[in-house]
């Protein structure tokens, strides 16, 4: 970590412990705490949080005539804070913010199907990874039943490892530039699913993991047991997937605007109507749409969707964002990701 990093580290430290301070005085009015109970929820002595109730002009209580003005006070200073820290680490990683890992695309969605390659039928599929370097994020509906998907968009690939015939290993991958799941396999994924770690710094579970970029502004102790979760459950035992993402973030040929929007679609809606497991585009791709274990096909369907969530105008300033994250992860990003996990990523 560089000084300067080192600096915003510590800043961004005694923001955090300002906001937690500020989310303990509102809980000690709100809840009539005393100072003992406050201290052993928040693990903030009482001396701290004296002192910063009489050098900002806390009361001791509130009553009814003054309640709601102290709470506007917290909150206004919290959402300030929350600025702050937005644009510290902003400064920092600019339109990185975080790197979501699936390590198993078929299991997330539940699906059984490997498909064929080059004309043969797929045997078994080792490995189907999902790795994204997410833009936006949003909920919209499908047209026919008003079910509702989720739309994360982002610099990412879909990498796959499978047997064709006896003996034969291939790995193969495909850009692309998001993903859509029905909303129910979204949470299942997110909040239903098994929890491997859950941190106030990172969430992993057993079918999606987000690792923030500003985990590299994180306290040292903090930073070597995360290293040594994720160095178990993903940089290592996804190593060859990494290392091509890596290799497509740095080719000047990838991510091309000019063939559009290329999105990972999963599951069906209850009616059957939601596009399942395919790879949605904008337009026809030629080589692109070739078959590729573990998906079903490749459709020059994506503009439905993009009419649904009013972005089909938004097409091009969403691909120029997207740039920005290339040219900022292989500046920027790549370079952390590869001192945070030394000797797993090439």
């Amino acid at each position: 970590m560089s000084q300067r990093e080192k600096e915003i580290s510590g800043k961004i430290a005694e923001l955090d412990k300002e906001k937690k301070i500020l989310e303990g005085t509102r809980a000690y009015y709100e809840q009539n705490l005393s100072y003992a109970e406050l201290e052993e929820i928040t693990g903030i002595s009482i001396r701290e949080f004296k002192r910063f109730q009489s050098d900002n002009e806390f009361p001791y209580r509130v009553g009814s005539y003054n309640k709601q003005a102290i709470f506007d006070k917290i909150q206004n200073r919290i959402n300030a804070i929350e600025a702050e820290i937005v644009k510290l680490r902003e400064s920092v990683f600019g339109a990185l913010d975080q790197l979501l890992f699936i390590p198993s695309w078929q299991t997330m969605i539940d699906s059984s199907f490997n498909g064929f390659y080059l004309n043969q039928p797929v045997q078994k599929i080792f490995q189907d990874t999902v790795i994204l370097l997410p833009e936006l994020a949003m909920t919209g509906f499908e047209e026919t039943t008003g079910e509702p998907y989720f739309l994360i968009t982002g610099l990412g690939m879909y990498w796959v490892k499978f047997e064709l015939g006896a003996g034969s290993i291939v790995t193969d991958y495909r850009e692309i530039t998001g993903i859509v799941l029905p909303l129910d396999i979204y949470h299942r994924a997110q909040d239903e699913a098994e929890q491997v770690l859950k941190s106030e710094n990172m969430r992993m579970t057993e079918y999606m993991t987000s690792i923030p970029f500003s985990l590299i502004l994180a306290k040292s102790t903090t930073q070597m047991y995360l290293r040594g979760v994720i160095s178990r459950n993903i940089f290592h035992p996804y190593k060859e997937s990494f290392d091509q993402f890596m290799k497509l973030c740095k080719d000047p040929n990838s991510f091309n605007p000019d063939e559009g929007l290329k999105i990972l679609s999963g599951g069906l809606t209850s009616d059957k109507s939601f596009y399942g497991n395919e790879l949605l585009t904008e337009k026809p791709l030629g080589e692109y749409s070739r078959l590729i274990a573990g998906i079903k096909n490749t459709q020059p369907k994506l503009n439905k969707i993009l009419e649904n969530l009013q972005l089909e105008t938004m097409s091009e300033a969403l691909f120029e964002k997207l740039v920005k994250i290339k040219i900022e992860f292989s500046e920027i990003g790549r370079n952390y990701l590869i001192d945070w996990m030394p000797g797993h990523i090439s």
